[in-house]
């Protein structure tokens, strides 16, 4: 990393008061590469305190604040605990992940740090599909959202997008692409032949009625054609009456639920599968969106079935790894996951596609050089922090200690 200054004598401080604290972009990425360049990291999230957060062995801290489940408690109570921890580790830097965030980087800003904004999503789209916003907030919920957003593109040091979407909502001289790419160590090829592997489809992923969850599970009931169909899902559901929804479907007698899974877990589960599903209701907050799952499912060598948005089809056209469908279709994703299990040899060479894809263009390590460019930009006039310690490497596992 070629700079003026040592990074390892600058501290980061990254802030969420909404994502889990094994956040795959948040640690796995983002922070994980910054403390591979030799930066101090520290995460600041809220958890439950009996839970065991690991992550890839970097030096980072996982520092743990008490969780409020309720919206009003997480956006004061958690907001407030987030920044007084962040405050405590006096960082040099702090990144911050959740648009309800925007404030306490503001006085972040006032108190002189040098402050990040990490736009995951499209704020204002989510706001007027909310359904616990009664319909008519929604509008003013949006308004006061995008106004949010234009102070942080304008008062904050920078703001990292993870779509170029998303970056187009920024000043061009205060914003970075960052994409969220698969990291290819994390899925080497070493899956068993497809012709030898059960007959499962997987996802992997956030699970909700806009991400097609009934769909995908009324889908395998209509698979034929070959022996015991499976779909292996993982990950949380929300809302928590989805699984009784989706237990009295006639396919869910197919479904493999494994719940949250930490990374080991997913790579495990793609090791299994002979298809990545990745499919989502057609509103423009998915339409315009860029799923890591999909991205994955190309590092793991699986040929992906997705919806069929202009964005999506392109990716799986030019690089023929899969298929799109009608995302609401059940009948088209039955045909399209059995075509897959039936058709063992060009399931492999669409994988395989996949794979050379995002070896070439979708993966993590040029997302990396984007970030370390910007703390690069960022960090440029900080003194080295003389008094600072290098951060002790770990090989197994995060620290893990409560803050405020």
């Amino acid at each position: 990393m070629q700079s003026g200054h040592d990074p390892v004598r600058i501290r980061i401080v990254h802030l969420s008061s909404v994502h889990p604290a094994d956040d795959v972009r948040i640690v796995w990425k983002e922070c994980a590469s910054l403390a591979q360049a030799g930066y101090q990291v520290a995460f600041v999230v809220p958890a439950d305190r009996s839970a065991h957060h690991t992550g890839p062995g970097q030096a980072v801290s996982i520092v743990t604040v008490k969780r409020h489940p309720s919206r009003l408690g997480r956006i004061s109570l958690s907001n407030a605990a987030v920044l007084v921890a962040g405050l405590r580790l006096h960082g040099h830097v702090y990144h911050f992940h959740d648009p309800e965030l925007i404030p306490v980087g503001l006085i972040l800003r006032l108190l002189g740090k040098r402050v990040i904004y990490d736009a995951h999503e499209d704020m204002s789209q989510n706001l007027s599909n909310r359904r616990w916003i009664p319909r008519p907030l929604r509008y003013p919920a949006t308004l006061a959202a995008r106004g949010a957003e234009w102070l942080a593109g304008r008062l904050l040091s920078a703001v990292v997008a993870a779509t170029p979407v998303i970056a187009r909502r920024f000043p061009d001289a205060r914003v970075t692409l960052v994409q969220n790419l698969a990291r290819l160590s994390e899925f080497p090829l070493t899956g068993h032949p497809f012709e030898t592997r059960p007959f499962a489809a997987a996802y992997v992923g956030a699970l909700g009625p806009s991400r097609c969850a009934v769909e995908m599970v009324e889908a395998l009931a209509k698979v034929s054609g070959c022996p015991d169909p499976r779909l292996i899902m993982a990950g949380d559901m929300s809302p928590l009456s989805l699984a009784d929804t989706l237990a009295g479907s006639a396919g869910w007698r197919y479904v493999d639920y494994r719940g949250r899974q930490d990374r080991a877990g997913v790579r495990a589960i793609l090791g299994e599968a002979r298809v990545g599903l990745a499919l989502y209701y057609p509103v423009k907050a998915h339409i315009d969106c860029e799923p890591t799952k999909v991205f994955e499912y190309m590092a793991a060598g699986l040929p992906v079935i997705t919806s069929d948005f202009p964005h999506f089809r392109e990716i799986v056209e030019r690089t023929g790894c899969g298929l799109c469908v009608p995302p609401c279709d059940t009948s088209r994703i039955a045909s399209a996951i059995e075509w897959i299990f039936t058709h063992p040899a060009e399931a492999q060479e669409m994988g395989r596609r996949g794979r050379e894809a995002a070896e070439r263009h979708f993966s993590w390590a040029s997302e990396e050089q984007r970030l370390l460019r910007l703390y690069q930009r960022v960090t440029a006039d900080l003194p080295s922090n003389r008094r600072g310690r290098r951060p002790q490497r770990q090989t197994a596992g995060y620290t893990n200690r409560r803050g405020a």
